[in-house]
C-alpha cells in the first residue's frame, strides 16, 4: 500500500468510524487529496511534507480576519498543540454536505457531532456548560462592531433566558440540544470540500505523503 493510499485509507475509514459504518464516508479520494493541499498550504510549503499544524499555521490570508478563528482553533486541537493531517481532514469532513446516498444513521451521527462541537465553541472554559460569560465572550466576537455593550448583554441574557430550561443560570449539552432541535442541523454549517482536479488518480499515487503515527 502506498503512502497515499494509506492516508487515503486511514482518513476515510476515521471519518466513517464515528458513524460505526466504514462504508459510509462521506469523502472520497479526490477531496482528501483537496484537503492535503490545503494541510500542505497551511504548513507553508516547502520540499517535505508537512506532518503536523500549529494553531499558527492558520492565521495566514483571510482566516485571520474571522473573529471565531481562536474559537474554531481550540475545538480542532483540543488540548493538543499541534494536529496531524488526519485529524485535520475528520475535523472539517464533520461538515461535509451529505449526499443523497446518505443513510438516516450517519446523518444523525454527524448532527450530534456538529452539536458537540457547537457546544464546545460556547463553552469557552471547557467545563462542560455554558455560563453568562461564556455567552457575552462568543456573542461579543460575533457582533462587537456592530452592537454596544448594552446590546450585547439584551442578546445575552434573552438567550440565556429561552436555553437554560433547568433554571440553573447555566445551559447543560442537552439544554443547548433541545434549542437546537428545531433547526435541521444537517443542512446546517455545512461546505462542500471540493475534489482535487490538478492530476490524474495515477499521478497522485506518487505524492509523498507524512507518514502517521
Amino acid at each position: 500500500m502506498s503512502m497515499f493510499e494509506k492516508n487515503d485509507f486511514i482518513v476515510s475509514h476515521s471519518a466513517a468510524g464515528h458513524c460505526g459504518n466504514a462504508q459510509e464516508a462521506d469523502i472520497n479520494r479526490s477531496q482528501i487529496q483537496y484537503l492535503y493541499n490545503r494541510f500542505y498550504e497551511f504548513a507553508g510549503g516547502g520540499k517535505d511534507p508537512p506532518s503536523h499544524l500549529y494553531k499558527y499555521n492558520f492565521y495566514s490570508g483571510l482566516l485571520h480576519l474571522n473573529h471565531l478563528l481562536p474559537t474554531i482553533l481550540n475545538c480542532m486541537f483540543s488540548d493538543k498543540k499541534t494536529i496531524t493531517f488526519v485529524e485535520f481532514a475528520i475535523f472539517l469532513s464533520t461538515f461535509q454536505a451529505h449526499s443523497l446516498k446518505t443513510k438516516t444513521e450517519l446523518k444523525n451521527e454527524v448532527k450530534d457531532r456538529k452539536l458537540q462541537l457547537l457546544f464546545n465553541m460556547f463553552d469557552h472554559n471547557k467545563d462542560g456548560r455554558i455560563t453568562k460569560v461564556d455567552l457575552v465572550i462568543v456573542v461579543h466576537k460575533l457582533f462587537s462592531n456592530l452592537l454596544d455593550h448594552m446590546q450585547i448583554m439584551r442578546i445575552v441574557d434573552t438567550m440565556m433566558k429561552e436555553i437554560d430550561h433547568s433554571e440553573s443560570n447555566q445551559i447543560s449539552f442537552t439544554d443547548f440540544c433541545e434549542a437546537f432541535e428545531v433547526f435541521d442541523m444537517t443542512e446546517m454549517m455545512v461546505t462542500w470540500i471540493p475534489e482535487y482536479r490538478g492530476r490524474t488518480s495515477e499521478d497522485t499515487r506518487h505524492i509523498r505523503f507524512p507518514a502517521i503515527t
